[in-house]
Parts: C-alpha cells; structure tokens; sequence
C-alpha cells in the first residue's frame, strides 16, 4: 500500500496569505472553507487563487507561486439592486501574458441580481454588465480544442441562472476584455477608474451574448453547454450554429437541450459593444476631466432583459424522488458527471444523451477502489477550468491537473495523475 501522502505533491503553502484571506472568513474558525458562502477558484497552471466571500461581499486574489503574500483585496461596491457575489471564474485574455505569464488572466465575477464583473489581477475593475435579474448560480469557462476534422466552437464563458444559462463568445470577451485590461496599464484615463463600481454599465459598453430559457422539464440547479450539435432535419442548410446544453434539477434529474444561436443579435450587439461603448466610454472619460465639478446625472435604471433565444427540448429523465444537484463535465466535453440526492453519480455520454455508467453503492472498506485520500475539515477539491497553454490543442489527451486545498492549513497540494 503506497504511504500517505504518496499520491499528493505540495504545490504550494500559502500560510503567508492568510492575512489577505482574512478579509473572507479565513482562520475565524476551524473550517471555514466549508461556508458555501465562500467561493475559491484555483487560476490557470495554478499560478494564483481567488477566494470569494458572498457575505461579507469581497473577493480576495493571492498569487500561488512564492507561497502567497502581496494579495488584492477588492470589494465591490454593488448597490441594492446588483446583489452579492455567487460566483468566481477565470477567463484567459489572450496575448496579454507577461514574461512570467501572471497578467493574462481576468477574474470574472457573477451576483445572485444577476450582474457580472471582471477584474484584473491588480484588483481594476475592467467591465460590468447586467446579464439577467436572477442569480448567477455558476461560471463556467471552457476552452475549445481546434483541429481540421470538425468544428468544435470557439472558447466561451457561460453563466447559469435557475431555468436560464447564458453564453458568451470568447472572442468578444477577449475583444473588450484586453481593451480595456491595456488602457488600466497604460492609465491613460485614471480618472475614469477612482470610481470604477459606481459606473453604470454604458460606460463600459456590452459584450454580446446569447441566453436561452433552459426549464421547460424541471427547474435548473446546474446547467454546462457541451458543445455544437448537429441542425434539426428541416434546418440542414442553415449556417446558423446549434449547442447541446446539459442541465439537472428537481422534477428533471437530467435535461437535455438544443440551443439555436440568434446570430442577427450576436452581429448586431458586437457592432454596438466595439462602436458605440467606445465612443461614449471616451466621451464620458473626457468630461469628467473637463467637468469635475459639475453634478453626475442621475443613474440609469437597469436595462431591459435580452430576449431569449429559441431552446428546443431533446431528453429528459424523470425519477422522483431522485433530484440531479451537480454537474461536472469532463475537458472534451463528451462525457458528464452528474450527482444526485440520493448519492448516486451518473456518467452521462453528452453525444449520445445516454447513461453509461451509474454508481449506487460502494463499499469503502471493503470494496474495490483505486486510492483514497484523507481530506481535512475544511478543504476543497479545485481544478483551473483553462491551461492557457498551446499545448492544450495537441492531439494527446492530456487531462486538467486536480488539486487539494486546505483552509486551515493554506496547504495546495495537487494530485498525482498516475494513480493506477
């Protein structure tokens, strides 16, 4: 039997940054980690961590490498009608890496109102938007392999609502997203970000999106859009793209649908994100500058909820009591693990729509098992949702590192992959 430990490798011990994860709750308590309020998202290659408290409304980002220390704290300031932060991902900005490849990265931030933030490393607010008046129960972003067979999409950013899930192009996020992230190092318009969360969204523009209603089985407790699916019959000539979404819930433990893509709003919404947000975006930035003592108009109320987009039914399957509570995808992309209420999990082929495996009952003593691993009070199971690096498009599967952090102890440890 291999001696303890033998199958994790410290990455890390970020003891030295419990001062700045403080700020969430760290060291209150045995465990604190274990508040589903407090929300940690392990950066891309493991190179920082983000923790985020819902109740006390603050995101804090430690770098990894060194051992932590030299944290941002940064709390939004979200008025009543934007909500608390439910939600923490990373999304890569292409490009942007530096000799130590630390800046490329922009964390993303989701509220239970519905808004979505994205904020450098440095704690600079890069762009805000209302997306829909509902919770944001997760953000999720996926990086697509590109290759000559088939056309697997580009890279996305999706946020999940109760019954609703939203998609973001990558190439719209990186088009406004790296804007920005140059003008907040060049600090050209300073003024325009001492009062960065007091701005209301037009200043900085909207990234274009799709949103689809995903409930027509069952409410949604979480939802992942697997990737491109083939037209309807009647619709082979179409050009217009289709997504299979994946979602689990109450009366529904799994769902299945096709999501049709409006590319008359995608087109229409990118003209007026990269023209006319700049433009106002400048001008608001000069008048500040010429104006200082004139009064700021009053705020705008929150705009108008985008119309959904046409969802089409495919599967579902219906077991009461058994609720589905988690979905979990694997890289590709093609398969889906899915947790339920009464501790099954079930590995669902995403292509297919069909169960492949289901796993009721497993004897921990005295059952067949690869490994088991002692979990402290207070830990997490993390994985970077991107690599952000070129050899992620190579034709070898090379799976996405998982990793242990303990909360008490500020110890990243990362699981070894050969564990047969």
């Amino acid at each position: 039997m291999a001696p303890r430990g033998h199958h994790l490798a410290e990455v890390a011990l970020l003891a030295s940054a419990s001062a700045d994860l403080a700020a969430t709750g760290a060291g209150e308590r045995e465990g604190w980690l274990d508040d589903p309020a407090v929300l940690p998202s392990l950066g891309p290659r493991a190179r920082a961590l983000a923790v985020a408290s819902a109740a006390r409304s603050v995101l804090v980002i430690v770098p990894v490498v060194g051992g932590g220390g030299g944290g941002v704290t940064v709390k939004p300031a979200l008025g009543p009608d934007e909500g608390r932060i439910s939600a923490v991902e990373w999304v890569p900005l292409a490009g942007e890496d530096d000799a130590d490849g630390d800046e490329g990265v922009a964390v993303a931030v989701g509220t239970d109102a519905g808004w979505l933030l994205f904020y450098s490393l440095a704690g600079d607010l890069l762009h805000k938007q209302s997306i829909y008046p509902a919770k944001i129960l997760k953000l999720n972003f996926r990086e697509r392999k590109e290759n000559a067979w088939e056309d697997s999409g580009s890279d996305e950013l999706s946020a999940v609502f109760p019954g609703v899930i939203a998609r973001f192009d990558g190439a719209d996020l990186q088009s406004i997203l790296k804007k920005t992230f140059q003008d907040v190092k060049s600090r050209l318009w300073k003024d325009k970000f001492e009062e960065q969360d007091a701005e209301d969204e037009e200043t900085f523009g909207r990234i274009p999106f799709q949103i689809w209603n995903v409930s027509k089985f069952s409410s949604c407790a979480d939802a992942a859009i697997v990737g491109l699916m083939p037209p309807p019959l009647l619709e082979l000539q179409s050009s217009q793209r289709h997504y299979c979404a994946i979602t689990v819930g109450e009366d529904a433990v799994v769902s299945a649908y096709r999501l049709s893509e409006d590319r008359s709003r995608s087109i229409v919404g990118a003209i007026l994100s990269r023209g006319v947000a700049a433009t106002f975006s400048t001008i608001s930035s000069l008048s500040r500058i010429l104006w200082r003592s004139e009064p700021s108009p009053p705020k705008k109320s929150r705009p108008k909820p985008q119309s959904f987009a046409k969802t089409s039914p495919l599967t579902c399957l219906k077991d009461s009591p058994r609720k589905g509570e988690r979905l979990t995808l694997s890289p590709s992309g093609t398969l889906a693990a899915i947790t339920d209420s009464l501790g099954r999990i079930l590995l669902l082929d995403t292509q297919a729509l069909v169960a492949v495996r289901l796993w009721k009952v497993w004897k921990m003593r005295t059952g067949s098992r690869v490994l088991t691993i002692p979990c402290p009070k207070g830990s997490r199971i993390l994985q970077p949702s991107a690599r952000l690096s070129t050899q992620s498009f190579s034709s070898s599967y090379s799976p996405l590192e998982v990793y242990l952090f303990n909360g008490d102890s500020g110890q990243l440890s990362v699981l070894n992959r050969h564990i047969g």
